[in-house]
């Protein structure tokens, strides 16, 4: 064997007696190293170009190698009396594709987590940064859905997904229980075909998200392997710009919320091979979803990709709507619902609360559920500031949470409930409406607040409540 740097990775199988390999051939497995640097020559030459970690007379030795001395190329490397040696990777945490062993040369320990290595390239700090939202248009779940983005610190642009007719979205239910995936439903990125990221207001339709292997624009919703999909707009139009502004491989994980996601979402994540992430409980499809955010009082059954949480995910922040002058009390009132009505005990519920209350301010806000009698009856109240959401629907709940000492909640929705819950430093208390069964679920979800401290009914002591902390909840998660 000469004086010379000389390195080949070898696989499982292949013999130790193979003759020194021509430096300049395009073996994929073989690479070099200098002390702790290593240098994959092999992934490069695929590429067509070889990276140069060290000098571009190293460059040159290695192209020149075939008719060399390699003493030259010593020269440059360092001193002639490297070792060429096995080195174990077993328990090492590597890519399951990876080999167990390679041969390398020099004195030190090979580097596993060198951004040079080959064998285990570094991961990177946030393997997740940027998620795809697949909505149902319903501003409940979609909300969910961005709380949950929010909470992990992650960018991320909505895409509405819905069926041409109820036929189809039954169809998904039986596809899915067979295990079969098709581009049945529809695709909606925005009347304009732009899909904006909602966390920065940026344009996601840039060079950046397009992939740099596609032959032209209109190419972006293209598969792994580079072959077209069959993507849908929700205008059911094949060219539609909304479908072709979006390069869908692009995402690092696919989020949805309501039965109408379920479907879609697995189809994308099986498709570009990223996790899913399935919020609210899925019922009547499969359970095999990377990850199921569900709600307690949903009593999901126990699963390992299962996560609980006792409220559902919210995120909130002050819009400025609201800026009280001294203490302040919020009212945050809903409507009916299949457990529910709402009539004068409500108001009679706020009036006590207001007397209460007799030296701090009123704030109201109602919601799109809200019964226009019921509004009409708060109207006639004093109010130092109100949103009667039929008339001018903003959402200043962000604010009362983040400015009131109490803040009372009609028992309806999960969803205020759950936000007052987790965000802002207001008190919560939950006001009781009529109801047209003995037991429902919102008794459960609430009496679990009730109990660890983070909520309060309106008939009991109003003393100071906790806040359920939902990003550490979020963060902790594994995907």
């Amino acid at each position: 064997m000469e004086d010379g740097l000389m390195a080949r990775q070898i696989s499982r199988g292949e013999s130790k007696q193979g003759v020194i390999r021509n430096l300049s051939a395009p073996q994929g497995s073989r690479f070099f190293v200098k002390e702790q640097s290593v240098v994959n020559l092999g992934g490069a030459a695929r590429e067509g170009k070889i990276l140069n970690r060290e000098s571009s007379m190293t460059i040159a030795a290695a192209r020149d190698g075939k008719n060399s001395d390699l003493k030259n190329f010593i020269s440059v490397c360092g001193s002639p009396s490297y070792i060429l040696r096995r080195e174990n990777f077993r328990g090492k945490n590597l890519r399951s594709s990876a080999p167990s062993w390679a041969w390398h040369a020099g004195s030190g320990s090979l580097n596993l987590n060198s951004e040079s290595s080959c064998v285990n390239p570094p991961a990177a700090k946030n393997p997740y940064r940027k998620a795809l939202i697949l909505s149902d248009g319903r501003k409940g779940h979609e909300n969910q859905s961005i709380a949950f983005c929010e909470l992990r610190g992650l960018e991320f642009c909505i895409c509405k997904i819905a069926y041409a007719n109820k036929l189809l979205k039954l169809f998904s239910y039986a596809l899915d229980f067979l295990g079969l995936y098709f581009k049945i439903f529809k695709c909606d990125l925005g009347e304009s075909g732009a899909a904006a990221d909602c966390k920065n207001g940026s344009n996601l339709n840039n060079s950046a998200l397009n992939s740099p292997v596609a032959p032209d624009s209109a190419n972006l919703d293209a598969a792994p392997n580079g072959t077209n999909s069959d993507a849908v707009s929700y205008s059911a139009n094949l060219d539609a710009a909304s479908d072709r502004n979006l390069n869908f491989a692009d995402f690092d994980l696919f989020v949805g919320a309501g039965s109408t996601t379920y479907y879609a979402l697995k189809f994308y994540a099986r498709r570009y091979a990223k996790p899913s992430i399935a919020l609210m409980y899925p019922k009547g499809y499969r359970k095999d979803f990377s990850v199921i955010i569900a709600g307690a009082h949903d009593r999901p059954k126990p699963r390992a990709n299962l996560k609980i949480s006792p409220v559902s995910l919210s995120f909130s922040r002050p819009q400025g709507l609201y800026q009280p002058q001294r203490k302040a009390v919020g009212f945050i009132i809903g409507g009916p619902n299949s457990c529910f009505e709402m009539g004068d005990e409500i108001l009679k519920q706020i009036e006590g609360v207001r007397a209460q209350f007799a030296d701090c301010e009123f704030a109201l806000t109602t919601s799109p559920r809200t019964p226009r009698a019921t509004e009409n009856a708060l109207e006639k109240l004093s109010w130092d500031y109100s949103v009667i959401y039929s008339r001018e629907p903003v959402n200043p709940i962000g604010d009362f949470l983040a400015q009131c000492e109490w803040v009372f909640i009609s028992e309806d929705s999960v969803s205020m409930i759950s936000e007052a819950a987790s965000n802002g430093s207001a008190s919560v208390a939950i006001l009781s409406l009529k109801r047209k069964d003995a037991h429902n679920k919102f008794d459960d979800f609430i009496s679990a607040l009730v109990s660890t401290g983070h909520a309060r009914r309106y008939d009991e002591a109003l003393k100071k409540t906790a806040k359920y902390d939902l990003k550490a909840f979020v963060r902790e998660i594994k995907i």
